[in-house]
């Protein structure tokens, strides 16, 4: 039984493998190995990175309460909650497409592509 249990865990670590070289920690870029210069640019950029993020989600969590609100309402409108989730959408996007643009500009083009390998990490949900 043990061994099932330990083969399955071994398994299942596994089985999410889909050949990418990857790295231990999230959001870890030690991978690129960055020079000395882009270290410190990189810690300015995240830095402002995870201040949007933050804000967004708060803002998220706002939004996310009025659309509760309108499903109260005797009256629900498709315009409201389209507005609600581009709204959303929108900010989720500009955080992203800015973090993107800027991380761009500082890799070279070996960088970039390992970079673009763990490119989900950096979605902004």
């Amino acid at each position: 039984m043990k061994l099932l249990l330990i083969f399955l865990l071994t398994l299942s670590l596994y089985a999410d493998h889909d050949g990418k070289k990857e790295h231990q920690l999230s959001k870890d870029l030690s991978y690129l190995e960055l020079s000395s210069e882009q270290k410190e640019r990189v810690k300015g950029i995240l830095k402002q990175y995870r201040v949007d993020v933050k804000a967004f989600r708060e803002f998220k969590e706002k939004m996310e309460n009025q659309k509760e609100s309108l499903l109260t309402r005797d009256v629900l409108k498709e315009e409201d909650l389209q507005a609600i989730n581009q709204a959303i959408n929108q900010k989720g996007s500009t955080i992203e497409s800015r973090f993107l643009l800027q991380m761009h500009t500082l890799l070279n083009s070996e960088q970039r592509q390992k970079f673009a390998q763990n490119l989900e990490e950096w979605e902004v949900e």
